[in-house]
């Protein structure tokens, strides 16, 4: 037994089935499906509402489990192990759901948050703009105060579901600027479909196929005073507010790639024979094999280190950032030299590895790249 799995409670043991389930009988069956046709995974997303999945961390008056964080990466972690566009779809929902629940009024709470847990709409986060990346203090998008509400407009890039999500939240510049705020706000504006001058064009990318992201333009968006999300100038704190949470959830996404990638090597090396042996006979492949274990579980260590403190109340941005570039790269490595065991049958689109590499390449991207995390743990250490 390991030190984590001493640590698991019954409502642990409860997640993970719940998991397990959904991750064999929801995603395993659809996970290629997707990936072919790259289409927004909506009847899945609503059978992770189904399993309660959705609302692992939501109290249970909003219809959730009323889980801790290490819950949610047990969970997050088996379902990327069967598609990584799933799992990424799931955490950008529910990193969009926990600032509703965090700095929501009671309505919007209670009209928001049953429909998010059950998986009845979508949720989105929508930060990151093209000239000025995710640093809050140089956004050009704008809210301009009106008599009803606000009217907005601008450019965001990226975005984990934007364009399909019933809900988003745009973080945006409210002018005018009180003079007690100096910051940005967030704003909760409905799909494309339900408002005029919102606009989507998905983007295509090398892999997380199902998973939907692309640039939104907001071309004088009318919203309701109530759109308001927290107060003013409270959009930093509110987008920033998850940041270990979401390094951390990421680090489990990786880490179930990762586990994808090793267990189909370790298969393969028992039953393929070359020279009258399994080629896991040979040094070569012995070799790989331990370098990916390792690497895997010492990431898993990491991850799983941060998910318990912040799960404590102890959440740290040293661990979180050490967590996520650590098994950003063992995910990446162990897709890599998965690859490798299998040789050339490991290129082939009609076997997973490809996807898995495809795959893993972007978590050493997105919420941070691996250089910022890895200054992050070197300034804490260093005292900068």
């Amino acid at each position: 037994m390991t030190l984590l799995e001493r640590a698991l409670s019954e409502e642990h043991h409860d997640v993970l089935d719940r998991a397990e389930t959904f991750a064999t009988e929801s995603v395993a069956p659809r996970a290629e499906e997707i990936e072919r046709s790259r289409e927004f995974p909506r009847d899945v997303v609503e059978a992770a509402g189904d399993a309660g999945l959705l609302g692992i961390l939501v109290p249970e008056e909003y219809g959730g489990l009323g889980g801790d964080f290490l819950s949610y990466c047990l969970a997050i972690e088996r379902i990327a192990e069967e598609s990584g566009a799933v799992a990424e779809t799931i955490q950008g929902h529910t990193f969009a759901m926990l600032p509703v629940l965090n700095f929501g009024t009671d309505a919007q709470r209670e009209r928001l948050l049953p429909d998010m847990v059950a998986g009845d709409a979508v949720g989105s986060m929508l930060l990151t703009e093209p000239g000025a990346g995710s640093s809050p203090t140089e956004l050009g998008t704008v809210a301009e105060a009106t008599d009803t509400g606000y009217r907005i407009s601008g450019e965001k890039s990226f975005g984990t579901n934007a364009g399909v999500a019933d809900v988003h939240l745009v973080v945006a510049r409210k002018r005018p600027q009180p003079e007690d705020s100096h910051g940005v706000s967030v704003f909760l504006v409905p799909s494309p479909d339900e408002v005029d001058g919102f606009s989507f064009e998905r983007g295509e990318y090398l892999g997380m196929h199902g998973h939907v992201t692309g640039d939104s333009t907001f071309d004088d968006v009318a919203v309701d005073a109530d759109a308001l999300l927290g107060a003013v100038g409270q959009g930093f704190r509110i987008a920033m507010g998850t940041i270990d949470m979401a390094r951390t959830g990421l680090g489990a996404i990786g880490c179930g790639i990762g586990r994808a990638a090793f267990d189909e090597a370790v298969a393969y090396a028992g039953d393929r024979r070359q020279g009258g042996k399994a080629v896991g006979e040979y040094q070569a492949v012995q070799v790989l094999v331990a370098e990916m274990d390792s690497r895997l579980e010492s990431a898993r260590g990491l991850v799983y280190d941060s998910a318990v403190r912040i799960a404590d109340g102890e959440g740290d941005t040293r661990v979180s950032s050490r967590a996520k570039f650590t098994a950003s790269e063992a995910a990446e490595f162990c897709a890599r030299n998965a690859m490798q065991v299998y040789g050339g049958k490991g290129y082939r689109t009609d076997y997973p590895l490809e996807r898995y590499y495809r795959d893993a390449r972007i978590l050493a991207i997105i919420g941070g790249t691996t250089e910022i995390q890895k200054t992050t743990v070197a300034s804490a250490a260093l005292g900068l």
